[in-house]
């Protein structure tokens, strides 16, 4: 097995909330690419960081505008994060998708547990890489509690539920 397959296996190990970067693209259309590097950096200022591949159709309209959203996933919204991963297709959101109520900023999804909107503070090139340092302008928090969607082993899945829990400790401990 080479070392980049041995790298990708690693990292499937590693589980890791769902965001979707959101744009507008020259047009002004609602735009989105499901990441998979995405951090906080610093709480003051409060900052994050993200990867993009600079061979991705969204890095130069983020690079060249300065501003996107960051919208970490909810379980319900897997198929978003599906439509938004794959190579090479158009990834202009779905108007269903959208939070009618967002401001005029970058584009923020109904249902996500968090909307960041972030401005370019600074990027590092790194191998087929740019590292974006977000300056978060403004969060959005969605007063539902809802899981969040997560990455793992190369699928998406979510935690077990409270009930699921005591549930499998009952069964656990040979309860009836």
């Amino acid at each position: 097995m080479s070392s980049a397959e041995l790298f990708r296996q690693a990292f499937r190990r590693h589980a890791t909330t769902v965001a979707v970067l959101t744009y507008l693209d020259d047009a002004g259309a609602p735009v989105g690419m499901t990441a998979t590097s995405m951090c906080s950096l610093s709480a003051e200022p409060p900052t994050l960081l993200v990867c993009i591949n600079r061979e991705n159709r969204a890095h130069p309209e983020i690079s060249g505008r300065g501003v996107f959203g960051v919208n970490l996933l909810a379980v319900s919204q897997r198929p978003i994060a599906l439509y938004c991963s794959v190579v090479g297709r158009d990834k202009r959101l779905r108007p269903r998708w959208l939070a009618p109520d967002a401001a005029d900023g970058t584009p923020r999804l109904a249902d996500s547990l968090a909307h960041l909107e972030c401005t370019v503070d600074r990027s590092y090139e790194a191998w087929s890489h740019t590292i974006i340092v977000g300056l978060i302008r403004s969060v959005w928090l969605n007063p539902q509690d809802s899981p969040p969607l997560l990455y793992h082993g190369g699928i998406y899945n979510q935690l077990e539920t409270a009930a699921e829990r005591t549930e499998r400790f009952h069964w656990e401990m040979g309860d009836e």
